[in-house]
């Protein structure tokens, strides 16, 4: 039994050296500072402040009208009534409206064919061509999905009357153009807007980004400074690197249990970005999350030689791992290997989970698997850390004796 309370107390001794130790390393770090603080808020500040307009009106489009009858402006009306497109006339000829399109003045073109009218009146089907710019896809789907609403109501306007005039009366005329009558619900982003697509995600994303930069930048000035027993002298010790990743995965939870009701309770307040969940459900799920990643980091961290390592791994591979979180591109549509990639990333499963409980007001129970594949991760990071601590440990020893 004393040996039992002996061990005890050297962890609990070990432990909160470590915590002290880490403390310290962060707060005299002005870089470590800015990184947890003001990045962590100023990313998210500025990318909700980018995309706070949400939904994008007014896409300008040329509008040839070579026909110029009542029937074709009647339809550029109604092209001009809508929120996602702003016409511009003023283009008689297909060459200077390619000419503007290159310009990046107008962002689409569409061609009224020439007898319009008559086609319509004859119960000919005339062909309105529209050429959209597919390069960036929120224009392309402003214009060709105002254009065919515009149409589909153009259309019905014809039939209807086409039926008022052999006698019937409106309600008869406008069931049989439409017996079927759809009705549409935006789920979750009910705006439809953008910024309420983007920021969850990257709320999310950034806890990793800035965990990972913030953990190399400290390990690594360690290992460049040869400090690695000096702090942690408790790491020769058989067991001696449970207590120390502990107390350093503690810090690290800790900051960010006071930074994440600081993103949510001032980005999505000040841009009114919805949050359907409590509070304590995202403590609850970020848990497993910020861990996997704290022993994530240590074990990359012990790579780098020198501070700045930490940030150039970091840039190089934000990218890939936004990308393989799935919310550019569903992530069952990707190569079998870079599945298999996305499910080591911590920041892939934490996303999906986080968007869920803040934005699909998903109860816990839906995102248990998410939560147990997060706890599989932080078991295995601080696997994969504890030994190559081990291991620098060892290469200290060596160098020192």
């Amino acid at each position: 039994m004393k040996s039992f309370w002996k061990t005890y107390e050297k962890f609990r001794l070990s432990f909160w050296h470590s915590v002290a130790i880490e403390w310290r390393s962060i707060k005299n770090d002005k870089a470590i500072v800015t990184t947890f603080l003001s990045l962590t808020l100023l990313v998210l500040v500025v990318y909700t402040f980018i995309y706070s307009n949400e939904v994008v009106f007014d896409v300008d489009i040329a509008v040839i009208d070579q026909d110029n009858s009542q029937a074709s402006r009647g339809y550029i009306s109604m092209l001009n009534s809508t929120k996602g497109i702003s016409t511009n006339t003023s283009y008689a000829e297909i060459e200077s409206a390619k000419r503007a399109y290159y310009r990046n003045e107008v962002r689409g073109i569409l061609i009224i064919p020439k007898d319009f009218g008559i086609d319509i009146r004859r119960n000919r089907q005339p062909a309105i061509t529209t050429y959209a710019d597919a390069s960036n896809m929120i224009f392309y789907k402003n214009i060709l999905q105002e254009v065919a609403t515009v149409t589909g109501y153009y259309n019905a306007g014809i039939s209807i009357k086409k039926e008022l005039s052999k006698g019937k009366n409106f309600t008869q005329a406008s069931q049989n153009y439409a017996p079927i009558k759809t009705v549409s619900t935006s789920l979750f982003n009910t705006s439809s807007g953008y910024a309420t697509f983007l920021i969850p995600v990257l709320t999310a994303l950034v806890i990793q980004l800035v965990l990972l930069m913030g953990i190399g930048i400290i390990n690594g000035s360690v290992h460049e400074n040869k400090k690695l027993l000096e702090k942690f002298p408790d790491l020769v010790q058989p067991g001696g690197t449970i207590p120390v990743l502990l107390g350093k995965s503690y810090v690290y939870t800790i900051i960010f249990a006071l930074i994440i009701p600081l993103q949510i309770g001032i980005v999505y307040s000040i841009f009114t970005i919805p949050f359907k969940s409590s509070i304590w459900n995202i403590y609850f799920y970020t848990s497993p999350y910020i861990l996997s990643v704290v022993f994530l980091g240590i074990t990359l961290s012990s790579f780098f030689k020198r501070r700045e390592d930490a940030i150039v791994f970091i840039i190089i591979t934000s990218i890939p791992a936004l990308m393989l979180s799935g919310f550019s591109y569903p992530m069952q549509n990707f190569p079998p290997f870079f599945q298999f990639l996305a499910s080591l990333l911590p920041s892939t499963t934490g996303i999906n989970g986080f968007v869920k409980l803040s934005q699909m007001n998903a109860s816990f129970s839906e995102i248990l698997n998410e939560w147990k594949h997060l706890w599989f991760l932080c078991v295995f990071y601080f696997i994969t850390a504890a030994l190559v601590l081990k291991y620098r440990t060892h290469q200290s020893i060596n160098e020192h004796s």
